[in-house]
């Protein structure tokens, strides 16, 4: 016998109060899908679902933060630097670049 999604008795109201919850908590965590595994593992329902809600709640949401712009633009700086480093590190054995074949 096929068990019962624990999703079908979550309300609508339910549903965007998880949404609002995932948002809440995406801040105080590693990335969005923390957030949304955490909440998730509250409820009882699977990540997944979950996730739908929250891409679906997306499309009619409140633009970004400015504090969340800022960690965004705080995390590609990282990356860029990291990834600068990684390539000067790859190029540091070879010469010059002339731009001819050989």
């Amino acid at each position: 016998m096929i068990a019962e999604r624990k999703y079908k008795r979550l309300t609508l109201e339910l549903r965007a109060a998880a949404v609002q919850t995932v948002a809440k908590v995406a801040t105080e965590v590693s990335s969005r899908w923390r957030a949304i595994e955490l909440v998730a593992e509250t409820l009882e329902v699977h990540p997944n679902t979950l996730r739908n809600w929250v891409v679906a709640a997306g499309r009619d949401a409140a633009p970004v933060t400015t504090e969340q712009a800022e960690r965004r633009a705080r995390e590609h700086k990282v990356q860029l630097a990291a990834a600068t480093e990684l390539i000067a590190t790859l190029t540091a054995g070879m010469g010059p670049h002339t731009g001819r074949r050989a």
